[in-house]
């Protein structure tokens, strides 16, 4: 993939990164207000959960296949390359902290869409904050780290280890 080619890509996966996320909480919060709504606003509250979950999606569509092609577009890939064990840590984060939490909120805009109004689960807020705050420090600190270090310490592992000096 060329430079190009690859900012355009990387473009694509933050965009669709930040309107997932900002999806996600907005649909999390119009579900909690949905629980506790009058069911007069109930009609109304279903229609636009739907159709911010709708964007959701895409925008994890986006981030999804955006994030491979920049994985796999590059020789040697991420997956491969010494001292990229953050990146593993990074996408299990994503797979097993924004993932779930997308199908727990995507599973409550359906079962609400039915009538079914329970409470949404306070963990999946939880869970949401803190996974995206592993993945803002790791992500910032392997690039400060890669930025500020000597040429001879561009190993991730070696650079979060020692913070620079200064």
């Amino acid at each position: 993939m060329s430079p190009a080619t690859y900012a355009w890509v990387k473009s694509g996966h933050l965009i669709g990164v930040f309107l997932w996320l900002g999806g996600l909480f907005s649909v999390y919060w119009l579900l909690r207000l949905h629980a506790s709504a009058p069911k007069d606003m109930r009609e109304r509250f279903t229609l636009l959960e739907r159709s911010l979950a709708l964007m959701t999606d895409i925008a994890a569509a986006l981030a999804i296949g955006c994030g491979i092609a920049m994985i796999f577009g590059q020789t040697p890939n991420f997956l491969v390359q010494p001292h990229h064990g953050w990146f593993h840590i990074k996408l299990a984060v994503v797979v097993v902290g924004v993932l779930s939490v997308h199908g727990v909120v995507r599973a409550k805009v359906g079962k609400f869409g039915r009538g079914q109004i329970s409470p949404v689960p306070a963990w999946a807020w939880t869970l949401l904050l803190a996974s995206v705050m592993v993945i803002l420090i790791l992500v910032y600190r392997v690039r400060f780290a890669m930025e500020f270090a000597p040429a001879e310490q561009h190993s991730s592992a070696a650079v979060i280890a020692a913070p620079p000096a200064g």
